[in-house]
């Protein structure tokens, strides 16, 4: 996918990383657009105000429209000279309150929150209630009673590196539909019903495909029918894409940079 960001000269320029938190429901997803309220332009309007000058920011993935992130890592470089902590405040100051930064970090040149990320960790909220919440229908899928165990014993068959496949969205631009799972868990908290996914990189909409497939196994699909979904290579099998509400960019990891533990998702009581 080609990077649409603004290109500046990279002599005498600062480079930073940062990790930020967004409700999702408030955007038209993370990538700039015409006309449109996105992340990325929330962002580069607010560093773009205290640089005096034009800020591209690019982040370790493109989330959806209706997708948040409660640990979204990006990056942004400029010729202003700031504290870091300038650049903290006044991000923070000049965003909606849908939007916070975490921290930011001076970084190296060559940093890059994508091509540098060696796995990525998905966090999918179940509300299983049996019935619409008003505080909650856009932060979570609303749903019936699921049966967390079932859920989770079904998932490990996608753990390792499979052809994913029978998960992966129309549209999807990668090469390949092979990806490495590292780690796919399900637990209940209380009222909610938790899946954490993790791998090497995600093919679009592969998480809510999952969450879309364990949904049905909560609700009794059986456990054979994640392997049957697999090993099928077809996306036709599943049925509907889980709604873009329950999902959150929970973690991006880095094998060369100490950053601090992302933020925990909200909303749930965490172990």
């Amino acid at each position: 996918m080609a990077d649409n960001s603004i290109q500046t000269s990279d002599e005498g320029s600062h480079h930073f990383a940062f990790c930020v938190q967004y409700r999702g429901s408030a955007f038209s997803g993370w990538q700039r657009q015409p006309d449109q309220l996105t992340v990325q332009g929330e962002l580069e309007r607010a560093l773009g105000t205290i640089a005096n000058a034009e800020v591209a920011v690019r982040a370790a993935g493109r989330t959806d429209a209706g997708v948040h992130a409660s640990g979204q890592i990006a990056g942004f470089s400029t010729q202003a000279e700031r504290p870091v902590a300038q650049w903290l405040r006044g991000v923070n100051g000049l965003t909606s309150d849908d939007i916070h930064v975490a921290w930011i970090r001076q970084v190296s040149a060559d940093f890059h929150p994508r091509f540098d990320a060696v796995s990525r960790r998905y966090t999918y909220l179940f509300y299983d209630q049996g019935r619409d919440n008003p505080f909650l229908n856009h932060l979570a899928w609303c749903t019936d009673s699921l049966d967390d165990t079932a859920m989770h014993t079904a998932a490990q068959v996608l753990l390792g590196e499979h052809d994913f496949s029978s998960f992966r969205g129309a549209g999807c631009q990668s090469h390949t539909p092979m990806r490495r799972v590292d780690r796919c868990e399900v637990r209940r908290a209380g009222d909610w019903v938790i899946m954490n996914v993790e791998a090497n990189a995600f093919l679009l909409h592969m998480v809510r495909n999952i969450a879309s497939a364990l949904h049905q196994v909560g609700h009794g699909a059986g456990s054979a029918f994640l392997r049957e979904l697999l090993l099928r290579r077809d996306r036709q099998g599943l049925g509907v894409t889980g709604p873009a509400q329950g999902l959150y960019l929970a973690e991006v990891s880095y094998p060369t940079y100490d950053f601090p533990a992302p933020p925990r998702v909200p909303l749930i009581r965490h172990r």
